[in-house]
C-alpha cells in the first residue's frame, strides 16, 4: 500500500540510496498495518477458538513483516521488482485473512481496495488484476480449505477502524499523487528553464559567430549566409541590389606609425559611421576583411547610391580619431583617415558578380588617388 512517492536516503543501508518505492511502502505499510491490527483484532474477538497462534501470526504479519520486506528490498539488486513482489504477497496474505475471518465486509473492502489500487498505480490494469486474483485465491483457499462459512458481518469497532484505515489510506494516496505531481511540475519547469537558457545561449553563440568581435559589425560568414538566402530562397530574385565596398586608405601606415591599438580605434570609428547605412535600408553592413567593409543594400538609383557613398566618405574624412597614446607630439594624438569606395548595382544580377564589379570600381578609386568614390554601373 502506498501513501506518497518520494526518494529517501536511509543511513546504514548497504545499497546507499533507497529506491523511493521501497521507502514509501515501508512507511505506508507501517502506518496502515498498525491501523488494521486493532480492526482485525476486534473482529477476531468474536470468533470461537482463536488461539495464541492466530494472534502471533496477526502480530508478525502486521507489525514485523513490513520491516522485513523493507530490509529485503533494500538489499535487492532490483528493488522495484522486489517491492512489486511484496505487494502481490500482501494481496495473497490479506485474502487469506479475509477468508479466515469469514469475509467481514468492511475489512475485506478496506484491504482489497488498498491493495488493488496500489498495484494499479505501479503496474496498471494488469497489476490490479493480479492483486485481485491473488486476493480472491487466498480467500477461496481459506474458505474451502478450512470449510469456513462466510458471515460478511463486521464487528462495529472493526468496521469503524477499517473505515478509518481506508480513509487515511486514500487521503495519503491522494497526497502522494499530489506530491509527485508538484515534483513533476517543478521538474518540468526547471527543464523548460534550462531549455530556454540553452536556446538563448545558442542564439547568443550564433550571433557571436556572425559578428566581428572588434567592430561589432556582421562578418563575412554572415554575408555568405545572407547572400545564400537571397539567392536560393527567392527573396532576392528580381530585386535591384547595390553593393558598396569600402576600404580605409593607407591603413597599414596607421598601424606602423601609431600602433595596432590605434588601428583598432580607427576600424571601430569607421564601423560606427558605416552603421548609419542601415538608415538607408542596408541588408548587410559587414567587415569584409582587414580594413575593408561591404554594404549590401537595395538599389535606390545611381544618384542616391553615389550620395550615400559620398556621405560616408566625407563623414570619415571629417573624423579625428584619438590614438589613445600619451605622446608629446600632438600629431600623434589624433588620426585622420580617408576612404576609397567602389559600388555597383544591378537588377536581377547575381550578388557575387556585383561584388566583383564593386571590387574593380574600388581598385579604380585607389588608382585614381584614393579618398574618392567610383561606380561600376551596368
Amino acid at each position: 500500500m502506498s501513501l506518497q512517492i518520494s526518494e529517501t536516503v536511509q543511513p546504514g543501508v548497504p545499497t546507499g540510496r533507497v529506491h523511493w518505492l521501497v521507502a514509501m511502502n515501508r512507511r505506508n505499510r507501517s502506518m496502515a498495518f498498525v491501523l488494521l491490527w486493532p480492526a482485525m483484532a476486534a473482529q477476531m474477538r468474536g470468533l470461537e477458538a482463536v488461539g495464541p497462534l492466530a494472534w502471533t501470526l496477526l502480530t508478525l504479519h502486521l507489525l514485523l513483516l513490513p520491516q522485513l520486506m523493507y530490509w529485503r528490498a533494500c538489499r535487492s539488486a532490483q528493488p522495484r521488482e522486489t517491492e512489486v513482489g511484496h505487494m502481490l504477497l500482501d494481496a495473497l496474505c490479506f485474502g487469506l485473512w479475509s477468508g479466515w475471518l469469514g469475509h467481514p465486509l468492511w475489512i475485506t473492502a478496506a484491504t482489497s481496495v488498498c491493495i488493488t489500487a496500489n498495484l494499479m498505480a505501479f503496474r496498471g490494469p494488469r497489476g490490479a488484476l493480479q492483486a485481485l486474483g491473488l486476493y480472491l485465491a487466498g480467500a477461496v483457499l481459506m474458505t474451502f480449505g478450512l470449510g469456513i462459512t462466510p458471515v460478511l458481518e463486521t464487528d462495529r469497532i472493526a468496521a469503524l477502524l477499517s473505515l478509518l484505515t481506508l480513509e487515511v489510506y486514500l487521503l495519503g494516496f491522494a497526497y502522494g499523487a499530489y506530491q509527485r505531481s508538484m515534483l513533476l511540475h517543478r521538474t518540468r519547469g526547471e527543464l523548460q528553464q534550462r531549455l530556454d537558457q540553452i536556446a538563448a545561449l545558442q542564439e547568443r553563440l550564433t550571433e557571436q559567430a556572425r559578428r566581428d568581435p572588434l567592430t561589432g559589425l556582421h562578418n563575412r560568414h554572415f554575408l555568405t549566409e545572407r547572400v545564400h538566402e537571397l539567392t536560393h530562397n527567392g527573396s532576392g530574385a528580381g530585386m535591384s541590389i547595390g553593393v558598396m565596398l569600402v576600404d580605409i586608405d593607407h591603413f597599414k601606415q596607421v598601424n606602423d606609425r601609431h600602433g595596432h591599438q590605434a588601428g583598432d580605434r580607427v576600424l571601430q570609428a569607421v564601423a560606427r559611421l558605416l552603421v548609419l547605412a542601415h538608415e538607408e535600408g542596408a541588408e548587410v553592413v559587414c567587415r569584409y576583411g582587414g580594413e575593408e567593409f561591404l554594404l549590401l543594400l537595395p538599389d535606390r538609383g545611381a544618384a542616391r547610391m553615389r550620395a550615400l557613398a559620398e556621405r560616408l566618405r566625407g563623414g570619415v574624412e571629417a573624423l579625428r580619431i584619438e590614438t589613445g597614446r600619451d605622446a608629446s607630439d600632438s600629431s600623434d594624438a589624433q588620426i585622420a583617415v580617408t576612404l576609397s569606395i567602389g559600388w555597383a548595382c544591378g537588377h536581377g544580377e547575381p550578388i557575387e558578380r556585383l561584388i566583383d564589379r564593386a571590387d574593380r570600381a574600388l581598385y579604380r578609386a585607389k588608382q585614381a588617388g584614393r579618398n574618392r568614390v567610383e561606380s561600376a554601373l551596368g
